[in-house]
């Protein structure tokens, strides 16, 4: 009886999931933002550090996340850009997939895994090179063929986890030198959050942040940002989020290019 308690018990251990990758930045903003909670000046500053307490203990039970990605930024004229649908695969600690499906950029697939190939982004694009070269090449990650039409676009920028970690951040410096201000917007786990007397720099990336909450995951999904001018500077939104659905999922497979899946899964020749 005991040998078949021992093996079962082994059985469970290894079928077990295993548990999500944390990042260092999670573990240490956790405490920080109850404190901001406990000690905010208002109702809505205490709502949003309880939002931003849940989506940093959600977050930190993702190991992998699908979004079809919404993104509207200045382009380099400075006006505001054609809304980019972008499929959107991320596996911690930063591996990244981003598929363009509709502006002049469509069919156009990047790929990015942060400390591999030289930081470079691997490339898939219909035509590149006028056809006559590989179907993915490497390149900076200041390449025309992805900061085309938005201007401000930094691969390392991309991804749930990117905003939330930079927010946070801003939300507690700004609480600390009262430069500070939340209210809560109409729609559901939403907030206006600006900044008065802020300067863009390392901390502040915007004058103001409009963002809401996803009630079901608890991820911060949508975001609008302002500049210092009141002016639009870009919108993110995260719509068809999945979870946790492990390295190389049926959907993703489907769309991801076969050339940019040897390098996804690290399979060599």
């Amino acid at each position: 009886m005991k040998r078949v308690l021992a093996l079962a018990a082994a059985l469970a251990f290894f079928s077990a999931p295993a548990p999500a990758a944390v990042e260092p930045w999670e573990t240490d903003l956790a405490p920080r933002v109850k404190a901001f909670e406990a000690a905010a000046p208002d109702d809505a500053s205490r709502a949003l550090g309880a939002a931003l307490s849940t989506a940093l203990e959600r977050y930190a039970a993702v190991d992998d996340y699908r979004s079809l990605f919404k993104k509207r930024e200045k382009n380099k004229e400075g006006a505001m850009g054609q809304t980019e649908e972008i499929f959107l695969k991320f596996v911690k600690p930063f591996k990244i997939l981003l598929g363009w499906q509709n502006t002049d950029k469509k069919g156009l697939q990047v790929l990015y895994e942060r400390g591999k190939h030289d930081d470079k982004l691997g490339i898939h694009k219909p035509g590149l090179l006028f056809g006559l070269g590989p179907q993915v090449v490497f390149l900076p990650q200041d390449s025309p063929h992805v900061r085309e039409g938005s201007a401000s676009f930094d691969i390392e920028d991309a991804g749930i986890g990117t905003f939330l970690r930079e927010f946070t951040l801003a939300v507690l410096a700004g609480h600390a030198e009262g430069k500070l201000r939340v209210e809560r917007a109409s729609a559901e786990g939403s907030f206006d959050v600006s900044f008065p007397g802020s300067v863009e720099n390392d901390v502040y990336f915007a004058e103001k942040v409009l963002v809401r909450f996803d009630p079901v995951t608890g991820l911060p999904v949508f975001i609008e940002l302002y500049d210092w001018q009141k002016k639009p500077v870009g919108t993110y939104e995260y719509t068809e989020l999945a979870l946790n659905l492990g390295d190389m999922d049926p959907v993703f497979e489907k769309v991801l290019h076969r050339k940019l899946k040897r390098i996804w899964t690290h399979a060599r020749g």
